[in-house]
């Protein structure tokens, strides 16, 4: 399987588009050879947060309206549940439970058998969070999160959070500039963090799950153009992939933190997660919503 193919993509669009379908193509072939997008769903408003469940399924956030929505694979579109807030991300956990971000509600769960959601972490040491963003899930079941609303480079206070599996909530870094997309490495000892308003992508080594080695923290590249990085995904073979706002392009970064290709969106700016469904799937999803971000496309 090649590995645009393999990749899923929330696109949102402003109206800025690429210099040519033709260039769009070519950036295209670089990664995935012959493959072509096409339109798969509509719906939503404001989508970001995919993440594909065990049966193939796949799940967006809307942000303005609060829905969690699934998409079949045939494409019959359904939203599911509603936060009550600002939903972000999502991520599967390996026990078929399905956890969120929300920039006003914390971090919480749905779980697909009983269909209730629950709060899962509200706060750290009786602090207020200022609004997580995007979630990855280590092996043992441990959850990274990113805390970036209100940060900035002129308040550079986002932060990056840690939960054990059994519930403990630890800070990690503190000192960002709007921490967004959040991956980790395939034998999970680097975990990289894309910072949106420094347009550059942390690489940071980890001794042990939760745990990092504070002098081996870095950046480890910086994106050209665009505001920048947002969501975060890494293959098989180590290429992170990074989801470029205000650039109309997916940049794919190489092990040694080189860049080896662009993949421009259809129309408007890449942002939110690029993530890797099932084994089984072969087809890549990317969503666009209409410039007022009344409905949303999705792409495969």
């Amino acid at each position: 399987m090649n590995r645009l193919r393999a990749i899923v993509v929330v696109v949102i669009a402003f109206g800025a588009a690429m210099s040519s379908a033709a260039a769009a193509q070519t950036a295209l072939e670089e990664l995935c050879g012959a493959c072509k997008v096409e339109i798969f769903a509509k719906g939503g408003k404001f989508l970001e947060g995919p993440a594909f469940d065990q049966e193939g399924n796949l799940w967006v956030v809307n942000i303005e309206s609060g829905w969690v929505s699934k998409i079949t694979p045939d494409g019959k579109w359904s939203d599911v549940f509603n936060t009550g807030g600002q939903p972000q991300g999502l991520k599967f956990h390996k026990d078929g439970r399905l956890f969120g971000v929300d920039r006003k509600k914390g971090v919480f769960i749905y779980d697909p058998k009983t269909q209730k959601m629950s709060d899962y972490v509200l706060y750290y040491q009786n602090e207020n969070f200022h609004g997580p963003n995007d979630l990855i899930f280590d092996r043992q079941g441990g959850l990274y999160f990113t805390d970036p609303w209100g940060t900035s480079m002129a308040n550079p206070r986002g932060a990056i959070y840690y939960v054990s599996p059994e519930g403990k909530i630890s800070r990690l870094l503190d000192n960002m500039a709007f921490p967004n997309g959040i991956a980790l490495s395939g034998d999970e000892k680097t975990l990289y963090i894309g910072e949106t308003m420094r347009n550059a992508i942390w690489s940071v080594q980890l001794e042990g799950p939760g745990e990092l080695l504070v002098r081996r923290a870095r950046i480890s590249t910086y994106l050209n153009g665009g505001i920048g990085p947002d969501g975060l995904t890494v293959d098989e073979k180590g290429n992170v992939y990074v989801a470029h706002v205000d650039s109309g392009e997916v940049v794919v970064l190489t092990p040694r933190e080189r860049s080896s290709g662009r993949s421009n969106s259809r129309r408007g700016e890449a942002r939110s997660t690029p993530t890797w469904p099932l084994a089984a799937r072969s087809a890549g999803r990317f969503t666009s919503p209409s410039p007022a971000r009344t409905s949303s496309t999705v792409w495969r």
